[in-house]
C-alpha cells in the first residue's frame, strides 16, 4: 500500500469510528424511547382489561381530598403553577390639533392629542409553587399562593408545550393555566395527563391507536449503522 492510500485508509477508519460511535448512542436513546412507549401502550391495555390496580397501585391522597371513585394516576412535586400574563399596555402619542398666532410671535395650540394604545404582550409566567396531584377525574395544584384544580370533563384542550408545560383550557371563562414541571419528567407527566383524560372520557381505545401511531413512525425512525469499511490493504 502507497503512502497516500495508507493515509486514506487511515482517515476513513477514523470517520467510522466516528460514526460507529454516534450510531450507538442514537440506537441506545432509540432503544429507551420504543421501551418507553411499549410501557405506556402496556398500560394502557392494562386499564382497557379494567385492571387498575396493577396499573396504579399506590393509592395514597397525598394531603388531597379525593372523592371514593378517585384513583392517583400522577404526582408532580415541585411543580410550577404557570398562567397567562399580560404586560402593561403602552401610549404611542402624536400631536393632531391646530395653532394659531398670538402676541409675541407665540403659538396657541388647540386640538388634542392623537395616539394609539399598544396592548401589553402576553406570556405564559410562573406565579407559584406546589404539589400537583393527578387524578383519573381531575388536576389539582397546592401551592404557596394558591390552589387550583382543573377537571377533564370540563376541559376542552391540554396542550403540551416545550420545557416541560402543559395548559389547560376549560370551557368557564378565563385565561389558560397550567403546570410546569421540567423536561427531564415531561414524557412521564404528559402520559400520565394523557392516560387520565383517557380515564375520565372513556377514550382509552382512541388512546392506545395514537400510541401506536407513534410507535410506528419511531418504527421508522430507527438508526441505520454505518457502512463497514472494505479493507484496501
Amino acid at each position: 500500500m502507497g503512502f497516500l492510500s495508507g493515509l486514506r485508509q487511515r482517515k476513513a477508519e477514523k470517520k467510522f469510528a466516528e460514526a460507529t460511535q454516534v450510531f450507538a448512542v442514537r440506537m441506545s436513546q432509540w432503544d429507551e424511547e420504543d421501551a418507553l412507549i411499549n410501557e405506556m401502550m402496556e398500560h394502557v391495555s392494562l386499564c382497557i382489561a379494567g385492571k387498575l390496580d396493577e396499573v396504579f397501585p399506590d393509592r395514597s391522597d397525598y394531603g388531597f381530598m379525593l372523592k371514593t371513585s378517585e384513583i392517583p394516576v400522577g404526582l408532580i412535586q415541585g411543580a410550577g403553577y404557570v398562567e397567562l400574563v399580560k404586560a402593561p399596555a403602552q401610549y404611542q402619542a402624536g400631536y393632531g390639533g391646530v395653532s394659531f398666532p398670538l402676541f409675541g410671535g407665540i403659538r396657541l395650540n388647540t386640538g388634542g392629542i392623537k395616539g394609539k394604545r399598544i396592548p401589553g404582550a402576553e406570556s405564559m409566567d410562573l406565579t407559584d409553587t406546589g404539589t400537583a396531584l393527578i387524578t383519573n377525574s381531575r388536576v389539582m395544584f397546592q401551592g404557596q399562593k394558591r390552589t387550583h384544580e382543573w377537571k377533564f370533563e370540563k376541559m376542552m384542550a391540554m396542550s403540551h408545550l416545550p420545557g416541560g408545560i402543559t395548559t389547560f383550557a376549560m370551557t368557564a371563562k378565563g385565561k389558560p393555566a397550567g403546570l410546569a414541571y421540567g423536561d427531564t419528567a415531561a414524557s412521564v407527566v404528559q402520559f400520565r395527563l394523557e392516560l387520565a383524560s383517557s380515564l375520565a372520557l372513556g377514550t382509552l381505545d382512541r388512546f392506545l391507536a395514537e400510541l401506536q401511531v407513534e410507535k410506528d413512525k419511531h418504527a421508522t425512525e430507527k438508526p441505520v449503522p454505518p457502512v463497514p469499511l472494505t479493507s484496501t490493504r
